[in-house]
């Protein structure tokens, strides 16, 4: 239930904070710039509904992570040209919803691929995405699950932290309804030899989705060139998605098809490596190097490269996730639990775009020093650091907030439009192989 409020929205409330400067200007000194960024821009309540967050999820989020998204493409603005750049980093966060026209229908996420269970001592979230991962329940459960109700009956039996480590095992994105502590730091960079700073650098994307592919768009909207690495056999799932917000976060760029199963095609995708100043990948830390791909290999070779690598829970733990189930691993759902008394997810993939626009702000502030690193996100660190520090009283701050956003009486931020052609997969094979 919504908790009622008693806040008044004065003439002297401060609807432009300084909550997303002082984000970016943290950002920037932790990545070693000396730019800064000074001027206001909407209070997080604002942010959030006029990013179609609050239409979405139905509910004020308690933090200021819609301003902080603002704060990380201010950022990245102070490091580049900011003509092509989005006007809001909020924006961001909710443009796939919006385009969908999609909201949470309460534990279940807005996607509908996603719910909070309830198990014998606390809650999950289990987001089945892919086609198999239904094939793989069974062996999770130890027990025959054919749809959400066996599953939900099953999992109350279970405790929490072996339901998450047998999902790890078989692959399938589990996580933990908590509030972690924020984290110090959100990225973690290994340095090798810097080399000249390239004004077009060009970048291998092997990544899909969301985060990375945000990142790779956002750099090529300020001036970087962009291969897109897929498998014929196994092209970017959102490419099935809507065609609007793929073009989107696509349009643009190259498009190379390569089995990495041939070794021809392996070949030919470690040269086109070696020729990239930015490579950029998703997967999971066994999976290019069963391949011979050994990312610090490549880096020391090739002085000024950087190598940008996401995933979920950082490389020591071998566990896939997706933008919900991080999400909720990063405190979301604790933090609506605590306002509310109401466990739920919190906007759409919500983990992506956030991730994808700190990556971009990263390779852009290595890529001004000279670059020589290999660079380290997980997910979840990284939403968990841009939620900030929380308030001492979640359901306080969520009334106040609302009353804000209900007086409102602004529009929504404008969607963005594609800038470019989207190309089909394997499209530039004859370019650059």
């Amino acid at each position: 239930m919504k908790p009622e409020s008693s806040f008044d929205v004065s003439s002297e409330t401060v609807l432009q904070t300084s909550h997303a400067a002082d984000y970016a200007n943290k950002l920037l000194s932790g990545l070693g710039c000396a730019e800064r960024v000074d001027r206001l821009s909407d209070h997080p309540a604002l942010a959030w509904k006029r990013s179609g967050l609050l239409d979405t999820t139905k509910l004020m989020l308690s933090s200021p992570l819609a301003s902080h998204a603002d704060g990380a493409l201010m950022a990245l603005k102070a490091l580049s040209s900011q003509a092509e750049l989005p006007k809001s980093g909020a924006l961001l966060m909710g443009e796939r919803v919006r385009l969908r026209g999609l909201v949470r229908q309460g534990r279940e996420s807005a996607g509908g691929l996603g719910r909070i269970l309830d198990t014998k001592d606390g809650r999950i979230a289990v987001n089945l995405v892919r086609e198999d991962d239904w094939d793989l329940s069974p062996a999770w459960l130890e027990d025959n699950a054919e749809d959400w109700a066996d599953i939900t009956r099953i999992v109350k039996t279970r405790e929490s932290d072996d339901l998450i480590t047998r999902a790890s095992e078989l692959g399938l994105a589990v996580a933990k309804v908590e509030l972690p502590a924020r984290p110090s730091d959100w990225l973690t960079i290994n340095r090798f030899e810097s080399g000249p700073t390239s004004q077009s650098p060009l970048i291998v994307d092997l990544s899909s989705l969301w985060a990375g592919p945000l990142a790779s768009n956002l750099l090529n909207l300020i001036g970087a060139r962009v291969i897109k690495i897929e498998s014929p056999k196994r092209p970017d799932g959102a490419r099935s998605g809507h065609e609007g917000f793929y073009s989107l976060l696509n349009a643009g760029k190259d498009c190379v098809a390569l089995d990495f199963k041939n070794a021809g095609d392996l070949g030919q995708l470690k040269g086109l490596l070696s020729e990239a100043n930015i490579v950029i990948e998703a997967s999971r830390p066994r999976a290019l190097q069963q391949l011979g791909i050994v990312a610090e290999e490549f880096v020391a070779a090739k002085p000024g490269m950087i190598w940008a690598r996401i995933t979920a829970y950082g490389r020591s733990e071998n566990r896939i996730g997706f933008g919900d189930d991080i999400g909720v691993s990063a405190g979301l759902t604790s933090l609506m639990a605590d306002a509310y008394d109401e466990p739920c997810f919190v906007g759409d993939a919500i983990a992506d775009p956030v991730s994808g626009l700190h990556l971009a702000l990263a390779i852009q502030a290595l890529r001004l020093q000279g670059g020589g690193a290999v660079l380290d996100i997980s997910m979840r660190d990284v939403l968990r650091y841009a939620m900030g520090d929380l308030p001492a009283d979640p359901a306080k701050t969520a009334r106040e907030w609302q009353t804000i956003a209900n007086q409102d009486n602004q529009p929504l931020y404008s969607l963005r439009s594609p800038v470019g052609a989207v190309k089909a997969s394997g499209a530039d094979n004859g370019k650059w192989l």
